[in-house]
């Protein structure tokens, strides 16, 4: 890879048309554009925090393509998200600094011949948790860096309706035999995320998945071939089946084969469910089937579990 751009060059990813063609890629909508710009102005006039943004583009490109820990990818958090007075370049300054790597990050992606509908596709991503973090905290504002930094450093894809990321299996062998996972601790799997667009319909689901691995195939041919997925969510809690029976959430969950115990998923229902993960269940309100069964089932004395599930993977393998 090339040398680090300069802070000269650093201030060019961040202003004019370069700007422009991140908020492109990234699907960034108003009011986010507005403020996204006014912050990189701020950290492009601001000496201290444009050299912050140059060491978040260093991490992420020494990250680039490698399966890093939690720990080895984490990215600090510069503010508090629930409040509003927070300045707008704290609020926005990793999405800043992402677009300061988009650069390097499409040249990552260029070198394993992925096509450039397949770079806008997953990082359009960045754009869609803008707009979900204005829905959870009434402001606007990115503090998901940990997860994007997935997105720029390329080891995450989007697949239509699921997204896979390149990830090391860090299960105990102990639990993977109990699990009749087919694939040892520490090898290479499918990490599947479900994005906020829409309902888990089958087919969908079943038209992602089949892309998954000869996709990891074409343009990772260097790993071992990846025949397994995992997924660790609350909608893998088997609960789901009894809530909300004959649904898209539940032939969902009826997929995967569970691993290990669950642990407390609460806050991720209140989060992904209701955009309110700090929020007391007695002050929910419920518009929805599943939003009903939920807090139902708050009432009744129960929890939501989050739950980790494997699958075989399909798909032909290009030759």
């Amino acid at each position: 890879m090339t040398s680090l751009p300069t802070t000269d060059q650093l201030r060019t990813r961040i202003s004019g048309a370069a700007l422009q063609r991140a908020f492109d890629y990234f699907a960034v909508q108003q009011p986010d554009r507005a403020d996204f710009a006014t912050a990189a102005a701020r950290i492009s006039g601001d000496a201290a925090a444009l050299a912050r943004v140059g060491q978040v583009v260093a991490a992420l490109r020494s990250g680039m393509g490698r399966l890093l820990t939690q720990e080895q990818a984490s990215l600090p958090a510069t503010f508090d998200p629930q409040d509003p007075n927070e300045p707008v370049e704290a609020r926005f300054f990793h999405a800043v600094a992402f677009a300061a790597t988009l650069p390097d990050t499409l040249a990552f992606h260029r070198t394993r011949a992925i096509p450039d509908t397949a770079s806008r596709a997953i990082l359009a991503d960045l754009g869609r948790h803008l707009r979900i973090f204005e829905r959870t905290f009434g402001h606007t504002g990115l503090h998901v860096q940990n997860w994007l930094a997935l997105h720029l450093r390329g080891v995450i894809y989007d697949f239509g309706r699921l997204q896979a990321e390149l990830e090391r299996l860090d299960v105990p062998a102990a639990e993977l035999r109990a699990a009749g996972v087919p694939t040892v601790t520490g090898s290479v799997v499918a990490g599947i995320h479900i994005p906020d667009s829409g309902p888990l319909r089958p087919a969908e689901v079943d038209a992602s998945l089949a892309r998954v691995r000869p996709f990891l195939a074409r343009h990772f041919p260097e790993l071992p071939p990846v025949s397994v997925a995992r997924c660790t969510s609350w909608l893998l809690d088997e609960q789901l089946c009894d809530l909300v029976p004959d649904s898209n959430i539940a032939r969902f969950c009826a997929r995967w084969h569970p691993i290990g115990a669950p642990t407390d998923g609460d806050w991720s229902v209140r989060n992904f469910v209701f955009r309110r993960p700090d929020a007391d269940p007695a002050d929910l309100v419920a518009s929805t089937r599943l939003e009903r069964a939920v807090l139902d089932h708050w009432r009744s004395g129960g929890h939501l579990h989050q739950r980790s599930g494997w699958l075989k993977l399909s798909g032909a393998v290009p030759s």
